[in-house]
């Protein structure tokens, strides 16, 4: 009989990025971005924080996405597209 060793390590691809300056004095002007992990009351609780967002700051936009899974990392495509378009992104759970 043969033996497997298996280990409880696991895997992960590892991707590093630079965090952004924080030159924001203030949000007027920003394209805030809303992520949202796909639980339940994220895509609620961000939306209402962008309302409050828009009502106090003379934001330019709000780009909201969710994420597919939220027990896995934002796809590149979306962590880029947000990187792009937004100077704030704030990330949320739900439950």
């Amino acid at each position: 009989m043969t033996s497997i060793l298996i280990s409880p390590e696991g895997h992960s691809a590892e991707r590093r990025a630079e965090l952004a300056p924080r030159r924001l004095a203030t949000l007027d002007g920003a394209t805030i971005g809303l992520l949202g992990n796909s639980k339940l009351n994220a895509d609620a609780i961000l939306g209402a924080i962008g309302e409050l967002l828009a009502e106090r700051y003379g934001l330019e936009t709000i780009v909201a996405r969710t994420k597919p899974s939220f027990s896995l990392p934002a796809p590149a495509a979306i962590v880029d597209e947000l990187a792009a378009k937004c100077q704030v992104v704030i990330a949320g759970v739900g439950d």
